[in-house]
């Protein structure tokens, strides 16, 4: 155990409750993980996480405002308005505990996680030393069984026990290994970098949704330009993104400018949609939809869009809503070039939608690469910029989207729900839809058309197209 104190204004008030009302019950109760070093570190925590010896039962039993959520890792939620303190039990390792059967012989992939144990089992059961440390609040002690401390000390991300084990009971700590190195500055510990090469195929075995918001969480982390550096040292790029590893090992630099862009907006406090990642990702391959004259020969935008976005978005079942958010902020690019380059009056349909800003964002992130590849500095593109007779906004187009910031504010209870219980949700596009889809496409493949000229039904074409996003974003998750 560690002397070593956090100040006790910086922890939330909330979570201190928690912890006061679950030891005047009998139980132990620390805040754990993340919250700990990030304290320890001088940075300002996402969320407050909480371990404890009461079972999630118990738990809710003592908080009214308790719900519990999970299946592989059952958790309890105490809820403060729209803030979680998300509270677990001390657990063991529950590869001891498995069935036999519940995977092949030699697997060490963990299939249940609810064999509960105590606070030292908890620790050692984690991923990371950083992330394996308690804080008792009361006596303002760290409680350090997993050499936590050293490691913080030292600037180490090192797992706790053989890596080689620890990344087979769980692959998709490889990148949370890339994801704490880059965002904090550490380094990755030689016996635990070896593991990571060895077992990077493992990550294939991850469920999709969980590999899906490590991506997120990578690209979001403030970090993601150096997140990139380090999976493609370690070989994960070409079992993360196999779309697009071949461009980025052979030319990094067609997505690093978008990246540092990106941590820039994350530093001022931004939270980057998945549409718009969706967008920077593959915007080499979408050049031909940002060149007014390249976007004139394209037959069929949508069709380009679908061809790029498509394989990547299957496989890891990007939400419904993110694609068609990507496809509106595309769509809309050549209506703002155009009134860039010539004048002209933006589309009240497009104006007043949620996603325009991301849209004007999108507009100057495209812009700003490509002059600083002309060998522009950032304060001559911002000059240029600020002549555009386009209306402006911050760097990612969410200073103001409450639902963005709401991203990067720590964990969040969901809003209450309008839908009737036992409605069932629309899985597939409607006839309106794929007729709104069908006119987007027809339109936006007239590369007859002269750019002089006005385009007579483009703004009903946006309007149709942003109807059509606006009655899938009900129903889809």
């Amino acid at each position: 155990m560690s002397e070593l104190a956090i100040a006790r204004e910086h922890i939330d008030v909330d979570a201190q409750k928690v912890i006061r009302h679950l030891v005047r019950n009998g139980y132990q109760a620390y805040l754990v993980g993340g919250c700990v070093r990030d304290l320890l570190l001088g940075r300002t925590p996402k969320d407050f996480d909480l371990a404890t010896s009461a079972t999630p039962s118990e738990v809710r039993d003592l908080f009214r405002n308790c719900r519990i959520i999970g299946r592989r890792f059952r958790l309890a939620h105490v809820v403060f308005g729209r803030k979680i303190i998300e509270t677990a039990t001390f657990r063991a390792n529950p590869r001891e505990e498995e069935a036999e059967g519940d995977g092949p012989p030699g697997e060490l992939y963990i299939h249940r996680d609810n064999v509960f144990g105590t606070a030292e089992e908890d620790a050692r059961r984690r991923d990371f030393t950083m992330n394996g440390l308690f804080y008792d609040v009361e006596p303002g002690q760290v409680i350090d069984y997993v050499g936590g401390l050293h490691d913080i000390k030292q600037r180490s991300v090192r797992t706790i026990g053989d890596p080689n084990i620890r990344f087979r009971e769980d692959p998709v700590r490889l990148l949370r290994a890339v994801k704490f190195a880059a965002r904090l500055g550490f380094d990755i510990e030689d016996q635990t970098y070896r593991a990571m090469i060895t077992h990077r195929a493992d990550l294939q075995k991850s469920a999709v949704p969980r590999v899906l918001e490590e991506i997120y969480r990578l690209l979001r982390g403030g970090a993601a330009a150096e997140s990139l550096v380090l999976l493609r040292e370690v070989g994960l790029l070409t079992e993360l993104l196999p779309e697009l590893a071949g461009r980025l090992e052979e030319r990094p630099q067609t997505l690093e400018p978008y990246l540092h862009l990106v941590d820039q907006g994350v530093a001022a406090g931004e939270v980057p949609s998945s549409g718009l990642l969706l967008v920077l990702l593959f915007a080499a391959e979408l050049q031909a939809l940002f060149d007014e004259e390249a976007s004139a020969r394209v037959r069929d935008p949508l069709a380009l869009v679908d061809e790029v976005l498509g394989p990547l978005c299957a496989r890891l079942r990007v939400a419904r809503r993110d694609v068609e958010r990507a496809k509106l902020l595309l769509l809309a690019q050549r209506r703002l070039f155009q009134v860039r380059k010539k004048g002209g009056k933006i589309p009240a349909s497009l104006a007043h939608r949620e996603g325009f800003s991301e849209a004007l964002a999108l507009h100057g992130l495209l812009y700003r690469v490509a002059r600083q590849a002309e060998g522009l500095a950032p304060a001559q593109i911002e000059a240029e910029m600020s002549a555009w007779p386009l209306p402006r906004t911050s760097l990612l187009g969410t200073q103001d989207d409450e639902g963005a910031q709401a991203g990067g504010e720590g964990r969040r209870a969901p809003a209450e729900s309008s839908e009737r219980p036992g409605r069932r949700r629309r899985r597939g596009p409607s006839a309106e839809d794929s007729a709104n889809r069908d006119l987007a496409a027809s339109h936006f493949s007239r590369s007859a058309l002269d750019d002089d000229e006005p385009v007579p039904d483009e703004d009903a074409v946006i309007a149709a197209f942003t109807a059509a996003l606006g009655s899938r974003s009900a129903d889809d998750e």
